[in-house]
């Protein structure tokens, strides 16, 4: 392009934007605003391009150089209604009454810029040196174009960023709270297996106690049982026993009764054996006596075994009623089993002796009397 084609085309983009903006509504107050950010833009870089590449190369002229003076004179009030239009409110009918004021005050910069500053700097400038001014206002232009599109393309990837990190963490929260509800659920399951766990302790706790119970009962139940059979069994036997010493009583006392009536007899055939005879009698009141004592001693050897058997029998239902498990009761039982059983078989034994003991005693006198007799 040349430079005038440069001049002339520079000002289009801004008067596009201006004329979109004025065709706004104040309801439409988002399109209002991105617009003036793209007119703020454009005629920013227009005035800078023109500041940079254009005014120093009028200003070397001495013919150009006022005009350079008025053009930047011009620039300065174009920022300055920009600025004004900047600090408006965009939603009402004043905002669009300063830029129409801004429009008119361009317009007749780029009026200027035509009928006064292209045709002074064409004159004093070489053909290459328009073509330079042309090229580096033109290649300013580019830069510009492609930095408007690099800052689009890094906004765009700057809100794609953003909203993948966005997504990121609403993801991020989004485990943590699937996590969370997660945990939450886990915690209540294992509540509520704890509270089951627990649960099933108390019943086998529970049931425990009332095995023990049931023990106690049942062994308690069976102890009397086998009480009540030891006192029965030693009953018979300690009955046994009386019978024995009763029928060796008797046997002893029969026998007596025999020889008293053999001595009568005697003295019935004999006459002066009275003196022998009292002898006799003398051996069975002694025969007689020593029965008598074993019937004594059988029945205290039973009164004896009777009070053990009780007392062990009142311990034993004490100690169950302390007992805490199973086999305690059970040992105990057998405990008790076999303290009733060595105390039966003492005292039997003992009862036997007292027996053997008095026939033995009975006996003695008589076959005494029966050697001195003989």
């Amino acid at each position: 392009m040349t430079l005038r084609q440069t001049i002339q085309a520079a000002p289009a983009k801004t008067t596009e934007l201006i004329t979109k903006l004025a065709a706004t509504s104040n309801q439409a107050l988002k399109t209002r605003e991105s617009l003036f950010a793209d007119l703020t833009e454009e005629l920013t870089r227009y005035v800078e391009i023109e500041e940079q590449h254009l005014l120093p190369l009028l200003r070397k002229h001495p013919e150009t150089k006022d005009l350079a003076a008025q053009a930047l004179k011009g620039n300065k009030d174009l920022r300055a209604a920009l600025a004004k239009l900047a600090g408006m409110p965009k939603d009402n009918d004043a905002f669009l009454a300063e830029l129409a004021e801004l429009n008119k005050g361009f317009q007749q910069h780029v009026r200027n810029e035509t009928k006064d500053l292209l045709p002074a700097v064409l004159k004093a400038l070489s053909d290459d040196e328009a073509g330079a001014l042309a090229a580096s206002m033109e290649g300013a232009v580019a830069e510009a174009e492609q930095a408007k599109r690099d800052a689009k393309r890094e906004e765009a990837a700057q809100a794609k960023r953003q909203a993948e990190e966005a997504e990121q963490a609403a993801e991020a929260q989004r485990a943590e709270v699937r996590a969370q509800k997660a945990a939450e659920r886990e915690e209540k399951r294992e509540e509520a297996a704890q509270a089951k766990r627990q649960a099933e302790e108390v019943e086998q706790a529970a049931e425990a106690q009332r095995a023990v119970v049931r023990a106690q009962q049942a062994t308690a139940q069976s102890a009397r049982e086998s009480t009540e059979k030891v006192v029965e069994i030693v009953g018979r036997g300690a009955a046994s026993l009386q019978d024995s010493a009763r029928q060796v009583t008797t046997s002893l006392t029969e026998r007596v009764q025999e020889i008293a009536s053999e001595a009568r007899d005697a003295m019935a055939v004999y006459n002066g054996s009275s003196e022998p005879f009292a002898g006799d009698l003398q051996a069975i009141r002694a025969s007689s006596a020593v029965s008598r004592g074993a019937v004594l001693e059988v029945g205290t050897a039973w009164a004896e075994w009777l009070g053990r058997a009780t007392r062990a029998n009142a311990e034993m239902s004490q100690q169950l009623i302390q007992c805490r498990s199973v086999k305690q009761a059970a040992e105990l039982q057998q405990q008790f089993v076999g303290t009733v059983m060595r105390n039966w078989m003492e005292s039997s034994t003992k009862m036997l002796q007292i027996t053997q003991r008095a026939s033995q005693d009975a006996l003695a006198p008589l076959d005494g009397r029966l050697s001195e007799t003989a």
